[in-house]
C-alpha cells in the first residue's frame, strides 16, 4: 500500500530545485563501481594514523564596531553636511594594533567571550537580559524579549597569530572551519579568503600560497563576523535565542573548531559505509568515498581497505544482540577465531585508473557474522571501524604522488519504515521504526540545544544528559528544528550509548520560499550536515525541521532538502516536518487550557511528536540565576529578573502553570516547582500511556517534549539547564520501562455513584518474552483503605503489549473522593519489575477557581494578574495532603551503593520522595524517586551518578510522611 513515504519519493525524484551549482555537481557525481578482491595481509593499512592538522583552537583576540557603510544610498539622498561618515574599519590587516583587542576563546560564543572578560552581564544571571533589551534593545516597537541587543547589532572580528610547521612548505594546505556563526569574512596575512553564511561547517579555503614557513615567522587569520539576521524564518541556525521562547540569546563566534589541514595530491574524502542488507548470518555493506587527483595525467590508483571492531574490547554479544532473543533471528554469532573480542576483520583491495577531478568510487563488501548494532534495551552497541589507504602508480610503476587516506566508524545496522494498520493511505507516513528486521514501539523526548552560551563545559554537559536519558530508556531523541544540527561528540555518544536520534534541519515555525530562505545557504549546510553525519548508526531519520506548515508557495526548501538527504543519504528516511503525516503536536493542555484528560484524548494520531507542559526548576537551582530576595515575595513582581526566566516572558505563565499545579494551595515559589513538576510528570504519563496502550495496530511511539533545555527558567524540559533532574523526569523513568504495567483510565475523575474502571497493560518493549510476570492493580480510597485488589500472571510476546485485565470496582461512598490506584508487576521470582502509583480527584477547584477557569484564555489573561495567581493560594481542601499519616525511615546501605527506604507505618506511603541531592553532572542521584511504597514494605534504590558520600544531607518525605534524616552505616 502507498503512502505519504512513496509520494514524496516521487516528488523529491522528479525535482529539479538547486540552492547551489558545485552542491548539485558533488551529490550528483557518477559512481563507478570498483571490483574488490582479499587484500594480502601485507598490503593492510595502519589504522587510524591521522592527518597533518594544526588546530588554531585557544585564545583569539576580539573587536568590535557598529556596522557601517562606505557607500549607500543614505549618501545620496542627506542633505549637505549630514550625509553619511566613515566606514568599515580596516582590521583585515596584518598592521592593525591588536593589543587593546579582548581574549576570546575559540570554540565558543562571542557572549561567552564578554562574559568570560568582565565586560558582558551574564546573561543567564537575574534581570541583565531584560535590563538590556528595554533600555538599548531595537526595534523599539518590537516587544522586549524580540529586540536585539547591542552585541546582536555589532561586528565582531576575531583575529589570531599562528605558527605554520616548516615541513608543511610546498604541500597543500586547506583552512577548515566547523561553525562560523552565522555569517563571516576570513582573510589570512592580509588577504580576503572567503565570505561564508552558515553555522554548521565551512568554509574550507587553500592558503597554500599565502603562508609563511621561514624560521620566526608567523601568520595571522582574522574572521569578520557580522550581525545575525532579524528573522529567523527561513534561516538553518538554532532560533530560540530570537525571543521567540524561553530566552533571549542569538549566539554569534566561532563556535566549533577551526585548524590547518595539509592534504595529499591525492585526496580521500567522504568516506561513507551503508548497510544495505542484513540476511542470516551475513551483512552486505556498500562502502564509497570521493578521490581527487588534481595532475593532468591520468593515475592508476590501488584501494585498500579494512573493517575491524572499532572497540576491540568491548565484550562481544552471543546472538542477535541479545543472548535471548525470543524475535526473529538477526545477524549474529560468534567472531573469527582469530578475533578473541570478536567480529571478522575483513580486508579488500581494488584498483582504478583516476582522471583529473573528483570521482565518486563504490565497494561493496560483506560481513560474515558481523557484530550488529542494536538500539537501546535491544542488545549491544558494538562499532566497526574502516581504514581506506590509497596508494597511486607512477608512470615508471613506482610511486607516484602522494595519495591520503581515510578513516570512518560505523554501525552495522538497517532502518526502515513500516506502515500501521490503522494509518493507511497517501495522507500519512509509515510511522513504525524497525531496525534490523525489529519493529519498535519507541519511547523517546525532543532534545533542545543545552547552552546557546556556549559554556566551557558544553560537551561535558550533553555527556551527562545524555547519560540521564540512557538511564530512562529514553530510545529516540528528536533534534528538534529549533535547535541545532548536533556534534559529532553528540553522536559518538549516542552510538554507544544506543540512543536513536531524529535530526531536523534547524528551521522552525515556517518555511518561506526563495529569497527568504536563501537556497544557496541551505544547500550547502544541508549537503555538509549530511556527509558528516550519515555514518552513525544512532542517527535514523533526518527532517525538514519543526512545524513547518504547508503554504501557498511551491515548497522550495523542503524540495531541496529531500532531494539532499536522498541522494546522499538513501539509508535513511527523510520526513518533511514534524507535525506531519499521521504525527501530532498536542498542545490543548496548557496553550489552551484542556483538562489532561480532555485535551490528549482529543487528538487521536499514530505517532505524537510533541507533547507537555511547563514546570518551574526547584527553589535552590532558582537561586543560581535569580536572587533570593525576588523569589521572596507571592505573587510575584513585575520584575524584570522574574520575567526573564519564565517560558514567556511573563506572569501570566504562572497562571497557566497553576491550572496543573493546584494539588494544594500554591503560595510560593518552593510549592509551585513540586507541585509543578508533578504535574508536568503525570501530564507526561497520562499522554504516553494512553499511546502505548494502543501500540500495535494504533501507534508506534511517543517524542515528549522535552528532556532539555536551552536557559535557565520555566519550560517544558524535566531536566533543568543545569542538568539536575525535575521530579518530571522520574515519572519518565516509570513509564518509559521496557517492561512496564500501567493503567489507562480516560478520565482522571470519579463521579459519586460511578464504577472505577482502568485497562491495565503489560508492555514488553524487548527481545525477550517477558514470561510469568505477576501484576496486581490495588485501589485504595481516600483514606487509604483498600478497595479493590486484582492479580494476573501473564507472559508477553517480545515487542509486545498485553492488555492484561480491565480493573472494575465498586466504591460504594468512596466514589467521588480521592482514589489512589496502584499498578505492581513482579517478576516469576519475586523482583518487582516495574511499580506506578495515580490517583484521581485528586484535586479541589473552588468556585472562584472554578470561574477564572472557564474564562476563555484571552480574557484570563486580561484581569490582574496579582489577583488570579493570588486565587489559588486562597485555602482550599488538598486530599493527597490529608491522607492517613505513616511514618518512613531509609538508610544508605553498608556498601555505600544504594538507599534503603522503609514505610513503617500501616497504610501506604504515597509519592515518596528523596531529597537532598543535585544529581547535576558529577553527582550522584537516585536511581528512583516520587514513588510509593505499601505498607511495611522496604525498598532498595541504587545510586547513580556518583559516590553517595557526597550526599551528607540526605531524607526522604512523602504526601503523608513528614521528612525523616536519611541514616548512615
Amino acid at each position: 500500500m502507498r503512502h505519504l513515504d512513496d509520494v514524496e519519493e516521487e516528488r523529491y525524484r522528479r525535482a529539479r530545485i538547486v540552492g547551489d551549482d558545485f552542491a548539485e555537481h558533488h551529490a550528483c557525481l557518477p559512481v563507478e563501481h570498483v571490483p574488490t578482491a582479499p587484500a594480502p595481509a601485507g598490503a593492510l593499512p595502519e589504522p587510524g594514523a591521522p592527518g597533518d592538522r594544526l588546530s588554531l583552537a585557544g585564545e583569539w583576540r576580539m573587536a568590535s564596531h557598529r556596522p557601517a557603510a562606505a557607500f549607500s544610498i543614505g549618501h545620496w539622498t542627506a542633505p549637505p553636511g549630514q550625509k553619511p561618515k566613515g566606514g568599515p574599519p580596516s582590521w583585515w590587516r596584518e598592521d592593525t594594533d591588536r593589543s587593546g583587542w579582548l581574549p576570546a576563546r575559540v570554540p565558543g560564543t562571542v557572549q561567552s567571550a564578554l562574559v568570560e572578560a568582565g565586560v558582558l552581564p551574564d546573561p543567564h544571571r537575574d534581570d541583565a537580559t531584560w535590563e538590556e533589551l528595554t533600555r538599548h534593545g531595537v526595534p523599539r516597537e518590537w516587544p522586549w524579549h524580540f529586540r536585539r541587543t547591542r552585541v546582536e547589532e555589532r561586528e565582531w572580528w576575531l583575529a589570531r597569530r599562528f605558527t605554520a610547521p616548516a615541513g608543511w612548505a610546498g604541500s597543500r594546505v586547506l583552512l577548515r572551519f566547523d561553525g562560523l556563526d552565522y555569517a563571516a569574512t576570513v582573510y589570512v596575512n592580509g588577504t580576503p579568503l572567503r565570505h561564508h553564511t552558515g553555522m554548521f561547517g565551512g568554509p574550507d579555503v587553500e592558503v597554500t600560497e599565502l603562508l609563511r614557513h621561514g624560521p620566526g615567522e608567523t601568520n595571522e587569520v582574522v574572521v569578520r563576523l557580522f550581525p545575525p539576521p532579524r528573522d529567523w524564518h527561513g534561516v538553518p541556525k538554532g532560533s530560540p535565542g530570537w525571543g521567540w521562547h524561553y530566552g533571549h540569546l542569538i549566539s554569534m563566534g566561532i563556535w566549533r573548531e577551526v585548524w590547518l589541514e595539509r592534504v595529499p595530491a591525492v585526496e580521500v574524502t567522504d568516506l561513507f559505509v551503508r548497510t544495505v542488507s542484513l540476511e542470516g548470518d551475513r551483512a552486505r555493506l556498500s562502502v564509497t568515498c570521493d578521490l581527487t587527483h588534481r595532475e593532468a595525467a591520468p593515475l592508476t590508483l590501488s584501494f585498500t581497505g579494512r573493517i575491524a571492531p572499532a572497540d576491540p574490547d568491548a565484550p562481544r554479544p552471543a546472538g542477535a544482540g541479545d543472548p535471548a532473543s525470543d524475535g526473529p533471528a538477526g545477524p549474529g554469532g560468534a567472531g573469527d577465531p582469530e578475533d578473541p573480542a570478536g567480529g571478522r576483520v575483513v580486508c579488500f583491495t581494488g584498483s582504478v585508473t583516476a582522471h583529473r577531478g573528483t570521482h565518486r568510487y563504490a565497494f561493496e563488501v560483506t560481513l560474515e557474522q558481523p557484530r550488529v548494532w542494536w538500539p537501546l534495551g535491544y542488545g549491544a552497541q558494538p562499532l566497526h571501524r574502516l581504514d581506506l589507504a590509497v596508494r597511486a602508480a607512477g608512470a615508471d610503476g613506482g610511486e607516484g604522488p602522494e595519495a591520503g587516506s581515510a578513516s570512518c566508524e560505523f554501525g552495522v545496522r538497517t532502518i526502515e519504515m513500516a506502515g500501521l494498520p490503522d494509518w493507511p493511505g497517501e495522507e500519512n507516513y509509515r510511522w513504525r521504526f524497525v531496525v534490523n528486521g525489529r519493529p519498535l514501539f519507541v519511547k523517546g523526548a525532543n532534545w533542545c540545544w543545552t547552552d546557546p552560551l556556549l559554556a566551557e563545559d558544553f560537551e561535558a554537559k550533553n555527556a551527562h544528559l545524555l547519560t540521564l536519558a540512557r538511564d530512562a530508556n529514553i530510545q529516540l531523541l528528536r533534534a528538534w528544528g529549533g535547535g541545532i544540527v548536533e556534534s559529532d561528540a553528540f553522536y559518538r555518544a549516542c552510538d554507544r550509548l544506543g540512543i536513536l536520534v531524529y535530526q531536523e534541519f534547524p528551521l522552525t515555525f515556517g518555511l518561506p520560499e526563495a529569497p527568504a530562505t536563501d537556497l544557496g545557504v541551505l544547500d550547502r549546510q544541508v549537503s555538509r550536515i549530511v556527509r558528516r553525519l550519515r555514518n552513525h548508526p544512532s542517527l535514523v531519520m533526518w527532517g525538514g525541521g519543526n512545524e513547518n506548515a504547508h503554504h501557498a508557495g511551491a515548497d522550495e526548501p523542503h524540495l531541496l532538502m529531500g532531494r539532499r538527504c536522498r541522494r546522499l543519504d538513501p539509508s535513511r528516511p527523510f520526513h518533511r516536518t514534524s507535525p506531519e503525516g499521521g504525527s501530532a503536536h498536542n498542545y490543548t493542555v496548557y496553550h489552551e487550557g484542556l483538562p489532561v484528560d480532555v485535551g490528549y484524548p482529543n487528538v487521536d494520531a499514530a505517532f505524537y511528536g510533541e507533547y507537555g507542559i511547563p514546570s518551574q526548576p526547584a527553589p535552590r537551582m532558582q537561586e543560581r540565576y535569580l536572587p533570593a530576595e525576588k523569589l521572596a515575595a507571592w505573587p510575584p513582581p513585575e520584575d524584570g529578573g522574574i520575567l526573564a526566566h519564565q517560558a514567556q516572558f511573563g506572569l501570566f505563565d504562572l497562571v497557566k502553570q497553576l491550572r496543573y499545579a493546584d494539588y494544594g494551595p500554591v503560595a510560593g515559589w518552593e510549592t509551585l516547582a513540586a507541585y509543578g513538576q508533578l504535574a508536568q510528570g503525570d501530564a507526561l504519563r497520562y499522554a504516553s500511556e494512553m499511546l502505548r496502550a494502543r501500540s500495535g495496530a494504533h501507534t508506534s511511539g511517543f517524542l515528549f517534549y522535552k528532556l532539555t533545555d536551552l536557559f535557565p527558567g520555566a519550560s517544558w524540559s524535566v531536566v533543568d539547564f543545569y542538568g539536575v533532574p525535575k521530579l518530571s523526569y522520574w515519572r519518565v523513568r516509570q513509564f518509559c520501562r521496557a517492561r512496564c504495567g500501567f493503567a489507562f483510565r480516560r478520565s482522571l475523575t470519579v463521579a459519586p455513584g460511578e464504577r472505577f474502571t482502568a485497562g491495565v497493560h503489560l508492555a514488553n518493549d524487548t527481545p525477550r518474552a517477558w514470561r510469568d510476570a505477576r501484576v496486581t492493580a490495588t485501589l485504595y480510597g481516600h483514606d487509604l483503605t483498600e478497595l479493590h485488589r486484582r492479580h494476573a500472571t501473564v507472559t508477553v510476546a517480545a515487542d509486545a503489549r498485553v492488555h492484561a485485565f480491565d480493573l472494575d470496582a465498586d466504591c460504594g461512598a468512596y466514589a467521588g473522593r480521592l482514589l489512589v490506584l496502584r499498578v505492581a508487576v513482579h517478576e516469576a521470582d519475586g523482583t518487582l519489575a516495574s511499580d506506578q502509583w495515580y490517583w484521581y480527584n485528586d484535586r479541589v477547584k473552588p468556585g472562584r477557581i472554578r470561574e477564572l477557569e472557564a474564562l476563555p484564555l484571552d480574557e484570563l489573561a486580561a484581569l490582574p494578574v496579582a489577583e488570579v495567581i493570588a486565587a489559588y493560594a486562597e485555602p482550599k481542601p488538598a486530599p493527597l495532603l490529608e491522607l492517613p499519616r505513616t511514618r518512613l525511615t531509609a538508610a544508605v546501605s553498608a556498601d555505600g551503593a544504594a538507599l534503603e527506604i522503609a514505610n513503617e507505618g500501616p497504610v501506604p506511603a504515597v509519592h515518596v520522595v528523596v531529597e537532598g541531592f543535585d544529581g547535576g553532572p558529577g553527582t550522584a542521584r537516585p536511581a528512583d524517586n516520587a514513588l510509593g511504597l505499601g505498607p511495611g514494605e522496604r525498598r532498595r534504590v541504587p545510586f547513580e551518578g556518583g559516590p553517595a558520600a557526597g550526599l551528607p544531607h540526605l531524607s526522604v518525605r512523602a504526601f503523608n510522611a513528614p521528612p525523616a534524616r536519611v541514616a548512615r552505616g
